[in-house]
């Protein structure tokens, strides 16, 4: 199928020129020559400040004349980022724009316009009466019709237009140039057209040197990935990876029970074999009971010299064997030398 882009930029410039303003005409231009344009640069072209811009514009993107886009960038010189607004137009939602209001209008007028077999195209010229064709065909004389009221001859009025048939006649001759490049676009197929598509067509727009302003680079165009966010270290694992549900209908007990059962039957299930746990190594039941055996540790002349006792205690329980040894004092053993 042919491509209809250029049918569909003369549509636009022809329906922005016979309804709207002489700015509204002027910012459509622009954008139909440089494809997108940015709020200050349109601001620029247009001799205007940006809040009067923003202002005429909404109206326009009411219409869907235009299409806005802001994306975030940042200026030469600047690490903050700050957001601009584009302006570009979308043929396809344009065109159909234009197609919805031709069919509305088309169908308001028709509504004021009445039907042909409700004008009266008969009256009496005796009690003013009116009648319609429909009405008088079984009401016939030898002159012609005969008025149902007073039997008088009713005349034919002179054929006219009704006021609301002049209305559509005259809007279908004003809107004949659209409807036909409807057709002729319908034959085709308009491209879609996106922000990334129309930007990257976009023509330049030429400063003078004292209209000079600072270049800005779009945040996902950065260098160093400024533009993406990047994780934190540190952070790449917090939160909980699974989330559990209870639901509960109000019998506590009833739950605890069983969930002692689980964990009991869970210990069950888990516990050690008998072969681990106990010994295998038989142990006599009177080596099973608990003895303790003492003695004492006395030099043979402890009177005479002072030395000290030292007390002994063997504690022997099972297999297991222990040694306790108490002094009476702090001081040191003293022992004699055997000779």
């Amino acid at each position: 199928m042919p491509d209809s882009l250029p049918l569909a930029r003369t549509l636009i410039r022809s329906v922005i020129r016979a309804f709207h303003s002489t700015q509204e005409i002027l910012v459509v231009e622009a954008l139909v020559t440089h494809s997108c344009l940015r709020d200050d640069e349109l601001a620029y072209l247009m001799k205007m400040n940006t809040k009067d811009l923003h202002r005429l514009c909404a109206s326009l993107r009411d219409a869907r004349f235009l299409t806005v886009h802001t994306r975030p960038e940042v200026i030469e010189g600047k690490t903050r980022p700050v957001n601009r607004t584009y302006y570009y137009i979308d043929y396809q939602q344009t065109v159909d724009a234009i197609k919805w209001r031709v069919y509305k209008t088309d169908k308001d007028m028709q509504g004021i316009a009445k039907p042909q077999d409700e004008s009266k195209e008969y009256s009496c010229p005796r009690c003013k009466s009116q009648w319609t064709q429909l009405e008088v065909l079984d009401s016939v004389g030898a002159r012609g019709f005969v008025c149902l009221r007073c039997e008088g001859v009713l005349e034919r009025n002179v054929e006219k237009e009704q006021p609301g048939h002049q209305q559509l006649s005259r809007m279908n001759n004003q809107f004949k140039f659209m409807t036909d490049m409807l057709q002729e676009i319908d034959r085709g197929v308009v491209p879609e057209c996106s922000f990334d598509k129309a930007i990257a067509v976009a023509r330049p727009i030429v400063r003078e040197a004292t209209h000079e302003v600072l270049a800005s680079v779009p945040l996902d165009q950065m260098e160093g990935g400024m533009g993406k966010p990047s994780a934190v270290k540190g952070l790449a694992n917090t939160g909980p990876k699974t989330m559990q549900v209870t639901i509960s209908d109000g019998n506590e007990e009833l739950e605890q029970a069983e969930n002692r059962k689980r964990k009991e039957r869970f210990l069950r299930e888990n516990a050690l074999p008998s072969w681990i746990t106990d010994s295998s190594v038989p142990v006599p039941v009177a080596q099973q009971q608990t003895n303790s055996v003492s003695f004492e540790m006395r030099d043979a002349d402890e009177e005479d010299r002072g030395a000290k006792r030292v007390k002994m205690e063997v504690k022997v329980e099972g297999v297991d064997g222990g040694v306790k040894m108490e002094d009476d004092d702090d001081d040191d053993l003293v022992f004699e030398d055997v000779v």
